[in-house]
C-alpha cells in the first residue's frame, strides 16, 4: 500500500473489533419470524433485500445472533470468486445471518463502520484477503481468526474517518438512487410490454385485427461457416455477449448477421440480433433470416423474449443435460399473432426508446461507480485530506 500521513496508524483488524459471531445453520424458508441474510444479499459492499429467507427462533436464540447497525458481514465459505465478500449492515431492523457468514462488530470508539467497509472493499484489501483463502474439494474458505489477525488497517483519526465516510456515503446515495431508478424503469417496461405486445394497449390510429401466422412462414434457416473468423458470441438471459476466452476452433462456427433470429439449446438461448453487424456462434445454434416485410426484427426481439415463457411447455423437451431443451421444429411450427408492419414499427420504436433510456441510466451508474473508486483511492490513502 502507498505511504500514508504521519497521523494515520496501522492497526490489526482484531484490535478494532468488539467481537464477532457466526450465523445460524438452522434451515430457512419463505416464511418465518426473522429475515436471514445470505450471500446473495451481499453486493459490492452493500446489503440488497431481494429473495429474502426467514427463520423461526426464540427471542433468546435470536438475540445471540442479532445484527446491529454498523456490523461488517464477511462471507467465509463459498467459491473462489465469492469467498471473502464483505458488506456493511447499516439498518435498524431485526435481521440475522446464515452460518457461512461472520458478523464483525467494530468498536465505534475507534473505527467508523462505513469507513471500514469501504477500505475493506478496495482492490488492495481484496487482494490481501484473497491471500488467506484455503481451497477445499468443492468450496474455498477463509478462517475468520486468520482474517482478524492478518489484515492490518490504516486508520486516520476518527473525526477524519467520519468525514471520509460522509463523502463516500453521498456517492453511495447517488448510486443507490440510480439503481432505484433503473428498477422502476424496468418494472414499467415489463408492465407496458405485456400490454402493447398483446394488443391490450393500442396506439392511436391502429384498429386493424392482428393476424395469426406461423413462424416458418416468417423465418428461414441458413448456415454459413465462419470463414472470415468473426468474433464468437453466446446467447443467454442477458442477451448476445462476446466470448473473450474461447477454447474451440471457431472456423466451423455459424455466422449470424444483423436482424437474424438465433436459437440455441436452452430456453434462454433465443434472441434476435438487433445490434451487431455480424458475429459467429456455436454450430449447435440455429440461425434464421427474418422476412422483414412481415416482421420488424426489433418487434420480434421484444415479442419473442416476452412470449417465450408462455409457450415454453410447447416448444421444449426434457433433456438429460438440462431441465428444458429447445425443440426447434416445434418452435418454428408455432403460430404468433402479429399486428400490421406499421404498428409493429410503432411498438418497436416505443419500446426501444424505453431501452435507450434505461441504458443511458446504466451508463451513468457505471460512471458514478468509477468516480467513487477514484475518490476512494485518494481519500483512503490520505492523498487528499478532508
Amino acid at each position: 500500500m502507498k505511504s500514508y500521513p504521519a497521523d494515520w496508524q496501522e492497526v490489526k483488524l482484531e484490535n478494532i473489533l468488539l467481537y464477532s459471531f457466526y450465523g445460524t445453520s438452522l434451515p430457512s424458508s419463505e416464511t418465518g419470524k426473522y429475515p436471514i441474510l445470505k450471500m446473495n444479499n451481499m453486493d459490492n459492499g452493500n446489503i440488497i433485500l431481494n429473495k429474502l429467507s426467514y427463520i423461526d427462533l426464540t427471542d433468546d436464540e435470536f438475540n445471540k445472533i442479532k445484527l446491529k447497525k454498523g456490523d461488517i458481514l464477511f462471507n467465509r465459505t463459498n467459491s473462489y470468486e465469492l469467498v471473502g465478500k464483505i458488506s456493511l449492515f447499516n439498518m435498524e431492523e431485526d435481521y440475522t445471518i446464515a452460518s457461512y457468514i461472520v458478523a464483525l462488530r467494530p468498536n465505534q470508539d475507534i473505527v467508523n463502520p462505513i469507513f471500514l467497509n469501504n477500505i475493506l472493499n478496495t482492490k488492495y484489501y481484496k487482494n490481501q484477503i484473497s491471500k488467506l483463502i484455503s481451497k477445499g474439494v468443492s468450496q474455498c474458505n477463509i478462517n475468520p481468526t486468520s482474517l482478524k489477525k492478518n489484515i492490518v488497517i490504516i486508520l486516520p483519526p476518527l473525526d477524519e474517518q467520519k468525514r471520509i465516510a460522509s463523502v463516500l456515503s453521498l456517492c453511495d446515495e447517488a448510486i443507490e438512487n440510480l439503481n432505484k431508478l433503473i428498477y422502476k424503469k424496468e418494472l414499467y417496461k415489463k408492465g407496458v410490454m405485456q400490454r402493447v405486445l398483446t394488443g391490450e394497449k393500442r396506439f392511436e390510429g391502429f384498429t386493424d385485427e392482428w393476424k395469426e401466422i406461423k413462424l416458418q412462414n416468417i423465418v428461414e434457416e441458413y448456415s454459413l461457416p465462419n470463414t472470415n473468423r468473426f468474433k464468437q458470441y453466446t446467447i443467454g438471459k442477458n442477451g448476445i455477449k462476446e466470448l473473450d476466452d474461447f477454447r474451440h476452433n471457431i472456423d466451423k462456427h455459424k455466422v449470424f448477421k444483423k436482424n437474424d433470429l438465433i436459437i440455441g439449446i436452452g430456453i434462454d438461448e433465443i434472441n434476435v440480433n438487433i445490434n451487431l453487424d455480424c458475429g459467429c456462434c456455436s454450430p449447435v445454434y440455429k440461425v434464421y433470416t427474418i422476412n422483414t416485410n412481415l416482421l420488424n426484427p426489433k418487434f420480434g426481439y421484444f415479442y419473442i423474449r416476452k412470449g417465450i415463457e408462455r409457450i415454453k411447455n410447447k416448444i421444449t423437451r426434457k433433456s438429460t443435460r438440462r431441465e428444458f431443451e429447445f425443440d426447434h421444429k416445434e418452435f418454428i411450427k408455432h403460430s404468433i399473432i402479429l399486428p400490421s408492419l406499421e404498428e409493429q414499427n410503432k411498438i418497436a420504436s416505443f419500446l426501444s426508446t424505453i431501452d435507450e433510456d434505461i441504458d443511458n441510466i446504466k451508463k451513468l451508474l457505471e460512471l458514478r461507480k468509477e468516480q467513487k473508486k477514484g475518490l476512494m483511492q485518494r481519500l483512503l490513502t490520505g492523498e487528499i485530506r478532508i
